[in-house]
């Protein structure tokens, strides 16, 4: 599946799991870079965990004491729905 990503998810993505989870950052494929966004190609096996562990990091770090998201939770709940496969 083909996967396109704003610069700002891209760079969070890259980061944190680079930190978090090396083995899954090998599994993405950057197909082509078209002004601000990177265009991935992964696999709906890669997808899931990708989004399995956005998920997990939404709960940890997503919100704020009021219950808001935080600008890194957004980025996280756009990460699920870009890497859903339906």
């Amino acid at each position: 599946m083909i996967i396109k990503l704003s610069k700002n998810q891209f760079d969070y993505l890259h980061y944190s799991l680079a930190e978090e989870n090396e083995a899954l950052i090998l599994k993405l494929n950057q197909v082509s870079k078209e002004n601000r966004f990177f265009i991935l190609e992964v696999d709906e096996e890669t997808a899931d965990e990708i989004r399995d562990w956005a998920a997990n990091e939404l709960q940890i770090k997503g919100f704020d004491i009021n219950y808001e998201l935080t600008p890194e939770g957004k980025i996280l709940e756009d990460l699920i729905d870009l890497f859903y496969v339906g």
